[in-house]
This record gives C-alpha cells, sequence and structure tokens, in this order.
C-alpha cells in the first residue's frame, strides 16, 4: 500500500468520505481425541517503557499466579534433603486441569517422571536432542501448540531459548523444577513448573515424546497450561499465537481457497529462510474427533517440514511435507502419501533426496493442489520483518516499540464507524526521515524513493480467572497522513481525507500486522478496537530499514 505526499488538505474539503468498516472472527484449532523486545540485527531502538512493562508483568503475575524467580529460588533454597520442589501456584488437581465446571479428574495421578519409567531407566529432558518427531499429542486439543512446537524444533538456537539445557530430571541436584521461556508482550517471561505430570495407569495423558525416557514435550506442554491457567484453557487456540510465544518473531496467516501458485512460492521461500510454517485442515475441531477417509482430520492443525518441486516420468509436481502432531497412522491416503503409486514415476535419487518414508509417524507429501483443496489456511512466522512479502525474513534497519491503553470513556473510540468516537482513539506519530535504500538493478521502479515498513498491534490477553476463557478484541489500525505533526487528527480529517493504509479488516487476532511503502515524512498511527468502550493493553512495533521516530 502506498500514500503519496498529496493527501487532501484538511482546509480545502471537497467531498465527505463513506467509511463501512467490518469485523470478522476467526476460530481456533485443535483436535482432541486421538483414536523483552527481541534483537534482529543492525540499529535497534526499543521504546517500551520498563516502568510500564514492570508494572504490567506484576499485575498479570498477581492475577494469574505466575511464579516470581526469586519466590522460586528461595523455595529451592529451602528444600530439606529429599524433598523435590511442589509448584504452590500450579498445584496438581481439578483447577490445574480444568477451567470449567463439568468435568471429571477420577483415576488421574500426578507423576514425577522418574516414578513413570522402569527401573534402570534414566527421564531425560532431551534425549540426543529436540526433533519434530519426538512429539505425539494425548487426548488435549492442542494441536495448534504442539505443530508449533515441531515447526520450532527445526531451529536449534530458539529451542535453546524457550528450553534451557542441563535441568535435572534425576540424579545428583534433582529439585524436581524445569523453567521454560515464552515470549509475551514483548519480552522473554520465564514459567517455572514442577515435573508433576497427570497420568492414568502411570501412561501420561497428555502430550507426550515418542522416546518414553524424554520429557520435554509433556513438560513444556505443561508450563504452556500454567501460563494460561490451566490445561482445558489450551484446547482449541491460534497457531499465530503459539508460534510468536515460542519464538518471538512475527506471524501472518493466509487463507488458502483455491489453488494459487503465489502462496506456493510464499511457502517456498519462507521454508528456504528457516521461517516456521503451520497450517490447518478446513472443518470444525469441535465436532470432530477422528479423521476423515482421506486421512485429514477436520479443524486440526499440522506442522509444513517440507517443500519441493520434483521432475518425473509423467511430468512435475508441487509437494509439502505435513505433520499431524498425533504422530501416528493418521496420514494423508491421497495422491503422494506415503504409498501411492505416483512415487514409481520418481527416481530413486530424487526419492532420498526428498526423504520419502512409509512409516505411521504422522508426516506425509502431498500434493499442493489437494493442499489447497483441503486446507484453509498457512501461517508463516519469521524471526524479523518481512518488508518485501517474499516469505523471508530481512535485515531490520530500526525498531520502534510502544505500550499503549485503549480507556473506557477516554481512548477508546471504536472503529471509523463513529467518526467522532474514532478521532479519541491513541494516535501516534510516525516520522520517516528518508527513503530506503534503493537498487536500480534488483528494486522494482515503484519502490524508489519509497520507505517500506511492517507494523505490528499486539493485544495483552489476560487470564484473570482460572475458571474462564480470555476473550481477544476485534482489533486494527490505520495509517494517516499529516500536515500538522503537533496535533491529534480531529474526526473531520477522517471525514474527508482517505488513510494511507490499513492492516485489513478489524480481526479477534492477538496481533495483527501490515507491510507499507510510504514516502518520507509525517503520518499518524492509529489502533482501535471494532467495538467503542473496551479497554485492554496494547503494544506497537514498528520495522523500518532508516532511522525514523515514534511517539505518542
Amino acid at each position: 500500500m502506498g500514500c503519496g505526499s498529496s493527501s487532501q488538505s484538511e482546509a480545502e474539503p471537497q467531498k465527505p468520505r463513506l467509511l463501512v468498516e467490518r469485523a470478522e472472527s476467526v476460530d481456533r484449532h485443535g483436535n482432541g481425541s486421538v483414536p523483552s523486545a527481541r534483537k534482529n540485527g543492525g540499529i535497534v531502538n526499543n521504546n517500551v517503557p520498563k516502568t510500564a512493562l514492570t508494572h504490567l508483568r506484576a499485575v498479570e503475575d498477581e492475577e494469574l499466579h505466575i511464579s516470581n524467580p526469586d519466590d522460586v529460588q528461595l523455595i529451592l533454597d529451602n528444600l530439606q534433603d529429599g524433598e523435590l520442589f511442589c509448584d504452590p501456584d500450579f498445584t496438581p488437581g481439578y483447577s490445574a486441569l480444568f477451567c470449567t465446571a463439568g468435568h471429571s479428574d477420577g483415576g488421574i495421578m500426578w507423576l514425577r517422571p522418574q516414578e513413570l519409567l522402569e527401573e534402570g531407566q534414566i527421564p531425560e529432558l532431551m534425549v540426543d536432542g529436540v526433533t519434530r518427531d519426538d512429539i505425539k499429542q494425548g487426548i488435549l486439543g492442542d494441536c495448534w501448540f504442539l505443530s508449533s512446537c515441531a515447526a520450532v524444533s527445526q531451529n536449534e538456537a530458539c529451542m535453546r531459548k524457550v528450553l534451557p539445557s542441563n535441568q535435572k530430571l534425576c540424579g545428583e541436584n534433582y529439585k524436581g523444577v524445569v523453567c521454560f521461556n515464552f515470549w509475551r508482550f514483548g519480552e522473554w517471561r520465564p514459567v517455572h513448573i514442577d515435573d508433576r505430570l497427570p497420568c492414568i495407569d502411570k501412561k501420561l495423558i497428555y502430550g507426550h515424546s515418542s522416546d518414553p525416557r524424554e520429557y520435554w514435550v509433556a513438560l513444556i506442554e505443561k508450563a504452556y497450561a500454567k501460563l494460561h491457567g490451566s490445561y482445558e484453557a489450551v484446547e482449541g487456540g491460534i497457531t499465530m499465537d503459539a508460534l510468536v510465544d515460542l519464538t518471538g518473531g512475527l506471524a501472518e496467516r493466509y487463507d488458502v481457497k483455491e489453488y494459487d501458485p503465489t502462496i506456493y512460492h510464499l511457502i517456498l521461500h519462507a521454508h528456504r529462510s528457516g521461517a516456521f510454517i503451520a497450517c490447518a485442515k478446513k472443518g470444525d475441531w469441535r465436532t470432530s474427533m477422528n479423521a476423515e477417509g482421506n486421512g485429514l482430520v477436520p479443524g486440526h492443525a499440522y506442522t509444513v517440514t517440507g517443500v519441493t518441486k520434483i521432475q518425473h516420468e509423467m511430468g512435475e509436481e508441487k509437494l509439502l511435507r505435513l505433520r499431524n502432531p498425533w504422530g501416528d497412522s493418521t496420514e494423508w491416503r491421497g495422491s503422494w502419501s506415503d504409498n501411492d503409486v505416483n512415487w514409481q514415476w520418481v527416481d530413486e535419487a530424487t526419492k532420498q533426496k526428498i526423504q520419502v518414508d512409509s512409516r505411521d509417524d504422522g508426516e506425509f507429501w502431498i500434493a499442493f493442489r489437494d493442499f489447497c483443496h483441503h486446507f484453509q489456511e498457512v501461517t508463516i512466522c519469521l524471526l524479523g520483518p518481512d518488508f518485501d512479502g517474499d516469505g523471508v525474513s530481512d535485515a531490520v534497519g530500526h525498531m520502534e516499540t510502544i505500550i499503549g491503553e485503549w480507556v473506557i470513556g477516554e481512548s477508546a473510540g471504536g472503529s471509523r464507524n463513529n467518526l467522532e468516537m474514532f478521532a479519541t482513539n491513541p494516535q501516534f506519530l510516525l516520522t520517516l526521515r528518508e527513503a530506503d535504500k534503493f537498487n536500480f538493478e534488483t528494486d522494482d521502479a515503484e519502490f524508489e524513493g519509497k520507505c517500506i515498513i511492517v507494523i505490528s498491534l499486539m493485544q495483552e490477553i489476560k487470564q484473570t480467572l482460572r475458571r474462564s476463557r480470555p476473550k481477544s478484541l476485534q482489533i486494527g489500525f490505520s495509517i494517516y497522513k499529516t500536515n500538522t505533526p503537533e496535533r491529534k487528527l480531529p474526526s473531520r480529517h477522517f471525514r474527508y481525507n482517505p488513510d494511507c493504509g490499513k492492516n485489513g479488516v478489524y480481526i479477534n487476532f492477538r496481533e495483527v500486522s501490515g507491510r507499507f511503502e510510504l514516502e518520507p515524512g509525517t503520518y499518524i498511527i492509529i489502533p482501535s478496537t471494532f467495538h467503542p468502550n473496551y479497554a485492554a493493553t496494547f503494544m506497537l512495533r514498528v520495522f523500518g530499514e532508516k532511522p525514523f521516530s515514534l511517539s505518542g
């Protein structure tokens, strides 16, 4: 999207503009039944007020009872010989399992890893590192989270950040405590848990590893459940949120409606660059507990683990490799599946190169045309902004982050369906001082003299009660050119002047983003909810190649 310097002057209105905003709500993904701001390189200026973040964290910790690391250490320092850590903020029982009434926790025992293995076996957090093949989903409908774990497991550096090494599950210096790090609202936050896990008949009932000696899958799932208040609270979710929580990156969701080669090339470039990619099957996960006849599970989240185009005796084929977090024989049974006849047309060298394998491990190849027919969305998470939209992270020259609030009766004005109210929303001044570097040999002519920026708006969704699911608001943002940067834009400006860009329709995602091509100048970014008078805290992040300023 672009916005030139010739926007309509406020002093010379010609014709009022009719604005009609609309909003969408997006469902979660998850099938339960199994028959601090990040540094991106270059010049980074993090403008998050530390006092504001500290206050927000203290309030959230108190509401959700997330253990303070100092309090955990105090408990550990006072353990007697042979005594193990018992998490006072996520105690075994009904409240840790469920956030709604009407369930039964009968027969469930909470056991530590060393109590689940046979004599002589040694439990470990990781056995031979972390891989996507480790992950097997249990009876909890958190495929959105586990498929994200499988995607991120392919990046060793990211997993080291989330999962600190050298944490003992038995033996000398074993204390019964494990720590994971999740990126939440602008900073990495440690989540400490004890290693007691819900079991029936000494078998883990939720996520677990394919190797019975390995426990990182079960324990990271417990830590994520604690962060949300209970295991049930992570049943059904948005894959974008999990990928961002595990990486601190920027995630974008793409609808898959029909065969579209541009989507294939986007996935291909993203995969080559090391992006984390997941997808969701069409259907409602709440009404389907089993796979369809083709082997795919409705409403289920899968990890994209491979992308390729092969030549064979009958022509060529674009293929995607997907993984079902169930990690079993529930796989695609159609064209190009594990034992499909089409593989007879492919030479052995190609099959070895792309690792064609016939195992009941949940992983399979599928033709891109079939993928477009059966799947409804793709989520791509990058470790940095994608300025040119090619699915590859670009180097960041500058980043600014601001924490803001929508306050009822003051700054929670809602969408442009009511311009008087809309003008009360927070307004942030973006000043772009110089155009991005232009390469005449490789850059498109329309980008000359422009600044390509990426804007992200994230709402803080707080779990204030363990027995409730937090609600996400429909959010969005708009950008306006301004010739009076010292003043807020009045409602009259929106009536007579078009915006320079917006993220799209208002939607109930935790985070929305967009990329824009703007000429150097001054702009106003206005984040808002769709409906007025909804209170929330939000974080605005802006990424660019050249230095710029963001203030509010």
